[in-house]
């Protein structure tokens, strides 16, 4: 059985949505594709961090999206943790 890939895609987003994003590269670059995940996490971690200051339930959803995202890419690219780098919400 073979494997599948990880690609990374460059597209261009038109101001309107009738067209859609349009591709203009895609990129097999493990190391790239590596980093580009890393910073998709981090950015989600972040993001949950910034809501839960805001509303904890809110955070708390972002936090269990940001954990989905990080298993995936986990799963899918070698290097990517599976550890959550974020401490545990603390209710209270």
């Amino acid at each position: 059985m073979s494997t599948g890939s990880v690609a990374l895609m460059l597209v261009y987003e038109p101001p309107t949505s009738k067209r859609g994003p349009i591709p203009l590269a895609r990129i097999n670059n493990p190391d790239l594709a590596l980093r580009v995940a890393e910073s998709a996490i981090a950015e989600a971690e972040a993001r949950a961090s910034e809501l839960a200051q805001a509303d904890e339930f809110l955070g708390e959803a972002e936090r269990a999206e940001a954990q989905r995202l990080r298993r995936v890419l986990a799963f899918l690219i070698p290097g990517v943790s599976a550890i959550d780098r974020l401490a545990p919400a603390v209710v209270q």
